[in-house]
């Protein structure tokens, strides 16, 4: 009879852990999925690359025909995107930076000053080019945004994804009215993954956010434009 308890006993125990093994299984396949979904959403959320519709939308929006709107277009992306992105390619290439998103915070500042140079000659272009008040005043969002975000990187590694999903959100919400609200749940999506693969703090997506929002309300303000 004590052998029968025993065995039951012993039984039961192995069940357990066969079920706790289990549960840790699929927790760790849920962690793996979320891991690897936060990834996607960290190389499509890239502010280099969100920068191509924002900005395709707005020259097509206020250009008066499409010659203009893609002249527009293609010279805030060379300056804000193509630029940018050929630099940081070059400077992990030779390793100079650890990877494309440029992680390490010490290494951010010459990327950051050189996108900002080529925002700037972009401005003086759509400038030159008597472009829309809206692309422009845009622009000038990026490269002020841009500008704090080089000085808090020198002390503290503030989000630039969320700096960049949050601006354009701002600019359709601003252009196209509170209904572009519902793209809202893309900068929580962001946050999210940017926070899940390691790479920032809430804080620091939070710092992100409000900055882009601030400086494109503000700028827009200043610009006096009425939408």
């Amino acid at each position: 009879m004590v052998v029968i308890l025993c065995g039951v006993a012993a039984g039961r125990l192995v069940l357990r852990k066969v079920r706790k093994e289990e549960e840790m299984e699929k927790a760790s396949e849920n962690r793996t999925l979320q891991q690897q979904l936060a990834r996607v959403v960290s190389e499509i959320s890239n502010p280099l690359f969100v920068a191509l519709p924002t900005f395709l939308v707005i020259a097509l929006v206020t250009a008066p025909d499409v010659a203009h709107a893609f002249l527009w277009w293609i010279i805030p992306i060379l300056g804000i995107s193509v630029a940018p992105f050929l630099f940081i390619w070059q400077g992990v290439r030779k390793g100079k930076l650890t990877d494309h998103h440029v992680s390490q915070r010490e290494q951010r500042f010459v990327p950051l000053f050189f996108g900002l140079t080529c925002m700037l000659l972009s401005f003086a272009c759509l400038y030159a080019l008597h472009a829309s008040p809206i692309l422009i005043a845009t622009v000038v969002a990026v490269i002020v945004a841009c500008g704090i975000s080089l000085i808090v990187t020198r002390y503290w590694k503030i989000s630039l994804h969320l700096v960049g999903m949050a601006g354009a959100v701002t600019v359709f919400v601003l252009l196209f009215g509170p209904r572009w609200l519902a793209l809202s749940p893309l900068v929580l999506l962001v946050g999210w993954a940017r926070w899940q693969v390691r790479a920032h703090t809430v804080l620091q997506a939070i710092a992100g956010t409000c900055l882009a929002i601030i400086v494109t309300v503000l700028t827009f303000h200043l610009f006096g434009i009425q939408l």
